[in-house]
């Protein structure tokens, strides 16, 4: 396992891995400023083993573990080989697909359960909203950004929902990409998105369980929709058990895309 210096080092191995001309097999799909973020701490690994390339994301006590093989039979060759060499990890994988059977038997078949299961939701067309603006909803401040991280921390799921990394809240801060509502100074409920061209993506969107029934959630995603109001699709990937989240984005347009990550974990 080496620790990645450079992107180009990643840039390489994808193209490597093409070079063999057998087709290519992937859930790579962290962006590249993410990955110079993730570098620059340190996070990122790689383990080569020709026809395959694993690249690792050192998360908390375990590693997101995501491949660049050029078929399935090289993914299973390979993953024989890197968890014979590092048995005292935890390993969380993400197949992401339209269908994601046949991968989810073959991690299966390497020790890995399902852990959880995401589908894509969307929405194209933008519905019309009232515009009347909450005035207890603004942009998140520095000051605001270690509860923000202690949120994330405390009531996201560290292996399903890739809690980000403290400098991407400043980023994101300083961007203008996270809105909150606070009182007495106390963050009780935020949305984090982006926005990609005429896409954007809903990152995050919390209500503080001691304030629910306030109608926090609503004038945040509200506020989400106006901020992205110049976007033609909006969205975001949902917990398939969330049947309450999954009723309130249905409610506001969104449709489910045939488009799942099934989240697996390997323990010791």
């Amino acid at each position: 396992m080496d620790k990645i210096q450079d992107y180009n080092q990643i840039r390489n191995a994808i193209a490597a891995v093409k070079a063999h001309r057998k087709g290519l097999l992937t859930n790579f799909f962290i962006g590249e400023s993410r990955c110079n973020l993730l570098i620059t701490k340190g996070l990122l690994h790689i383990v080569d083993f020709n026809q395959c390339v694993f690249i690792l994301h050192e998360d908390h006590h375990f590693y997101h573990i995501y491949y660049i093989s050029t078929d399935i039979d090289a993914l299973s060759e390979s993953f024989e080989k890197i968890f014979s060499q590092y048995q005292s990890f935890i390993w969380v994988i993400d197949i992401i697909g339209i269908d994601n059977h046949l991968l989810s038997s073959l991690c299966e078949q390497h020790g890995f359960e399902k852990y959880v299961s995401l589908t894509r939701m969307s929405r194209i067309k933008n519905i019309s909203l009232s515009q009347e603006s909450d005035s207890r909803v603004k942009y998140a401040t520095i000051a605001e950004e270690e509860q923000i991280v202690e949120l994330l921390e405390n009531h996201f799921d560290k292996y399903s929902e890739q809690i980000p990394v403290r400098e991407e809240i400043t980023e994101w801060i300083k961007g203008n990409r996270i809105i909150t509502i606070t009182e007495q100074s106390r963050v009780i409920g935020f949305i984090i998105f982006e926005i990609n061209g005429v896409t954007s993506f809903l990152r995050y969107w919390f209500t503080h369980p001691e304030y629910r029934d306030r109608k926090i959630g609503s004038a945040l995603l509200r506020r989400f929709f106006h901020e992205c109001r110049y976007t033609k699709r909006q969205l975001f990937w949902v917990i398939d058990t969330n049947n309450n989240a999954i009723a309130r984005y249905k409610h506001y347009g969104f449709e489910f895309e045939q488009m799942y990550d099934q989240v697996m974990i390997k323990k010791i």
